[in-house]
């Protein structure tokens, strides 16, 4: 008897030296954190695409332009477009709504670059009221049913409708290019209903994306509620790409902190969107890229959302690096942390292959803003 409860001492031991040495293993493990999470507790797990991501570099910079949105597709000519705001350097980061801010096209043979400008697709003077449509930004591109969707958000000069989410649709990715329904390209705005959760929301619907979804269509849009800075996002929903759209009853994120910036899209079973977590309320790491994960698109849930990507700074350079950009005069930097932003996801043989944003930092120590390009690797979205 005294010889079996030794028995079982000896075992119970050795499974509690092998259970602290696997988690002093997880704990020392660097892959299992980011650079600029060290030390803080997270509170959503990363995905492998967080820690297995390699920076590649700028695709989009140019010391006379600042870009920022940017918004990746594979086109049938086996090329990649990117769509892309940007404005001119002279006017500093504030002419991102301004008069010459604009949503360009460029092209290039690979996802890594270069990439050639091709045209500008819309400024202010292209859109049907300039009264109340300005500075178009925020680009999001897609191929749905043979035709190509450029989602983009305009600014309001005259203060009566904040942002709004528009559409414009061609059948050809080099054009022409027309604005979709029946309102002037505008498909979502915020709502004049005093009952909606988005009525007198601070700034408007902005920050789109795009899914089909079986046989109808859904916007997805940031939206205050009130409030700016408790944003959450919705979706307008319709029977046609063309619409009209109309907007859900209550938000479909659980966010606690603020986010935007949002890109959906669909895998296997499951839809995705991808967020910023620009306080870093939602994920516990500052400015993190936030995955989500929905069974039906409809709903999503920080309980089943990952990391999906860090700040710059985690896959850009040395400590050593990270000083000398530091003492560089002059370069942009609108966040020291590198937070990254406007997120996209670039598909290649049906699977999330490139991610591409723009940073809060110029690692390259130029005095604008560039977009970049990593690879990812995706493995199941886990």
């Amino acid at each position: 008897m005294i010889n079996q409860f030794k028995k079982i001492c000896f075992t119970i031991c050795v499974m509690m030296l092998c259970g602290l040495f696997v988690s002093a293993q997880s704990v020392k493990d660097p892959d299992k954190t980011l650079r600029t999470a060290k030390g803080k507790p997270t509170k959503v797990p990363y995905a492998k695409m967080a820690l297995n991501a390699k920076f590649i570099g700028a695709a989009l910079a140019d010391s006379n332009w600042y870009y920022w949105c940017i918004s990746p597709i594979e086109g049938k000519d086996k090329k990649i477009h990117l769509f892309a705001s940007r404005w001119p350097a002279v006017e500093g980061m504030d002419g991102w709504s301004g008069p010459n801010a604009e949503i360009a096209h460029f092209v290039g043979d690979r996802p890594e670059g270069p990439f050639k400008f091709v045209r500008t697709i819309m400024k202010t003077a292209m859109f049907p009221d300039p009264k109340t449509m300005a500075g178009p930004h925020n680009p999001r591109i897609e191929y749905v049913d043979g035709k190509y969707i450029l989602l983009y958000i305009c600014q309001d000069p005259s203060g009566q409708y904040a942002q709004r989410t528009g559409m414009m649709i061609a059948d050809d990715i080099n054009g022409p290019w027309r604005f979709g329904g029946k309102n002037e390209g505008i498909m979502v705005t915020r709502s004049s209903d005093p009952n909606h959760w988005t009525y007198r929301a601070a700034i408007g619907a902005d920050n789109p994306a795009f899914l089909k979804i079986g046989k109808k269509y859904y916007i997805y849009y940031k939206c205050g509620t009130p409030e700016h800075m408790k944003a959450k996002y919705g979706y307008a929903v319709s029977d046609k790409i063309e619409g009209p759209y109309v907007m859900c009853d209550a938000p479909i994120t659980d966010n606690v902190s603020y986010l935007e910036d949002a890109q959906a899209f669909a895998w296997k079973k499951n839809y995705y969107l991808l967020t910023t977590d620009n306080l870093g309320g939602n994920t516990g790491i500052y400015g993190d890229i936030i995955l989500w994960k929905s069974k039906t698109g409809l709903d999503f849930k920080l309980a089943d959302a990952k990391i999906a990507m860090g700040n710059i700074l985690d896959y850009w350079g040395s400590e050593v690096d990270h000083k000398k950009l530091e003492g560089t005069p002059g370069h942009f930097i609108r966040d020291a942390t590198g937070k990254l932003e406007r997120p996209a996801i670039l598909f290649q043989n049906g699977k999330p292959a490139y991610f591409y944003s723009a940073a809060d930092l110029n690692v390259n120590g130029g005095k604008v803003s560039e977009s970049y390009v990593f690879k990812i690797d995706w493995q199941k979205g886990k």
